[in-house]
């Protein structure tokens, strides 16, 4: 592993071909189907990885099952922290070997040319890393009526009126850094991040965050070419999860708030003053035209359920801490 950013290549002339280590971090025997799809997406990438470091979270049942069938593709090791996705993280960054570390969820697929994707951003050296598209595959085969497009980040997916190109932050089921990323910033902060279904958030957030402070003019890219399917389950398509999810959204916020300031919340003035303005008037002009109208109904009214449930975690989470600190 190199040792700074700044010890990375500097040329451009020759093409940048780095090792990947990919670390996928799993918990759940109810999700052995959805990694088995996983491990075989990794395995079919035109750019192949170096390493495919599979971390368990706590679960010596899935870890002997996964021992006993996966053979020696893998490299399986047990989370070496506190139980937590950002500890399992953790655990695969001081495992992995690679120039580059990418991520994907345990119940996700890889396209095939996620990884080359992926690359292909760090050709330039002021990227420090790199995400992608994130497509839902739903259960039961459909996206629920009611679901805005704007808030398909409830589920860990892409949204619409996500921007490409230099972004504050990925989500975490497609992201990828630099290795010298971790060796010099640290890893994920096991104090924000999601704890089985719990769902909180924001560790990649305040990880991104914390990269771009300590390298101002260094980038973060999405590059939507770099796609992976993401499962979304039953559980996820109920209106309770979507207000839980994102009334603990906003409770994250102020989180990362309070370690990083303005920053926190840096990207989320444009996606209420644009992204969700943009599909309001689109439901509301298919609500005058009666296009559907039932269902754009109901959609302006999970936004706005959506936007009070995030306003309900901000307040309470911030007027909470006032109170422990007095």
């Amino acid at each position: 592993m190199t040792s700074s950013i700044e010890e990375e290549r500097a040329g451009t002339a020759e093409e940048f071909r780095p090792q990947v280590s990919v670390v996928v971090c799993a918990y759940s025997n109810e999700r052995l189907p959805q990694l088995n799809e996983t491990i075989a997406s990794l395995k079919k990438q035109t750019y192949a990885p170096s390493e495919i470091v599979l971390i368990v979270d706590h679960n010596p049942e899935l870890q002997a099952e996964l021992e006993r069938t996966a053979g020696d593709s893998l490299r399986i090791a047990p989370n070496t922290g506190d139980r937590g996705l950002a500890n399992a993280r953790n655990t695969g960054i001081s495992l992995a070997t690679g120039e580059l570390v990418a991520f994907i969820d345990d119940d996700a697929a890889a396209d095939g040319r996620w990884l080359e994707e992926l690359v292909a951003c760090y050709q330039d050296p002021a990227v420090i890393g790199a995400g992608g598209r994130i497509d839902p595959v739903w259960e039961g085969g459909a996206k629920p009526a009611w679901m805005p497009e704007e808030f398909l980040w409830v589920i860990g997916c892409s949204y619409r009126g996500m921007a490409e190109g230099s972004i504050r932050n990925m989500i975490g089921c497609n992201m990828s850094f630099r290795s010298s990323v971790f060796e010099e910033v640290g890893g994920f902060n096991p104090d924000i991040g999601r704890l089985g279904s719990q769902p909180l958030g924001c560790e990649e957030t305040e990880i991104c965050i914390r990269a771009l402070e300590r390298w101002p003019g260094k980038r973060i890219m999405y590059t939507p070419g770099a796609r992976v399917n993401h499962h979304a389950s039953l559980s996820r398509q109920t209106v309770r999860y979507f207000a839980r999810r994102c009334y603990f959204e906003g409770v994250s916020k102020v989180v990362v708030r309070r370690l990083w300031g303005g920053a926190a919340t840096s990207a989320e003035g444009d996606y209420l003053s644009r992204t969700l303005p943009s599909g309001l008037l689109r439901e509301g002009a298919n609500l005058i035209r009666l296009r559907d109208p039932v269902r754009s109904a109901s959609r302006i009214g999970m936004t706005a359920l959506g936007v009070g449930a995030v306003g309900a975690g901000f307040a309470f989470e911030l007027v909470r801490g006032k109170i422990g600190r007095r």
